[in-house]
């Protein structure tokens, strides 16, 4: 015969867990640390006044996060600091254009356009269906970035990469949608 002591009983566990939520839990843990990343134009500056600039298209890692919000605020905080290091040496001017967080996966979680050290957040799509015309717009900028680049128009071009670009940072993840338009409520 079992007798149960007192401490036995007054064990109360503080929350069961199902196996469901655990599961969920340890996949959102697997998630980070989120990645902050910068895509922009380096414009190489010459001493010679008369030469001509050359631009190119240069991407920059800017910090890793472990919270959406914590990714928010350090993009935030870095761009309007100008603090960005590595972007490219002391003869490259570099200017951010667009930021991105993604997750260890790869997927996007967020994305906004630089905008006078300001990042302009995008509103995630809110469907697949949305995620499909945004898709098709894009692609439609993109084409035309490539007659524009046909018609050695570079400028152009990049220009409408550029806006092809910003218009899919809505495409965030189907499983960071919700938790991306809670995070960018709340650092408004």
């Amino acid at each position: 015969m079992r007798h149960s002591t007192p401490q036995a009983a007054a064990f109360i566990p503080a929350k069961k867990i199902t196996f469901d939520e655990l599961v969920s839990h340890l996949r959102s843990a697997a998630r980070f640390p989120l990645r902050i990343v910068m895509i922009g134009t380096a414009t190489f500056i010459d001493d010679d006044p008369q030469a001509e600039l050359i631009f190119y298209d240069r991407t920059v890692h800017l910090a890793e996060c472990g919270s959406l919000q914590d990714a928010i605020i350090t993009a935030e905080t870095r761009i309007a600091h100008a603090d960005i290091k590595g972007s490219a040496g002391a003869g490259v001017r570099y200017s951010p254009r667009i930021v991105t967080v993604i997750d260890r996966e790869g997927r996007l979680v967020v994305a906004g356009e630089v905008r006078a050290q300001n990042i302009s957040w995008c509103d995630p799509v809110t469907s697949d269906g949305e995620a499909r015309m945004v898709v098709t717009e894009a692609s439609q900028l993109r084409g035309k970035a490539f007659a524009e680049a046909s018609s050695d128009n570079s400028d152009a071009a990049r220009c409408l990469r550029f806006r092809a670009g910003v218009l899919e940072g809505r495409l965030v993840d189907s499983i960071w949608r919700e938790p991306a338009r809670e995070a960018l409520l709340q650092a408004t």
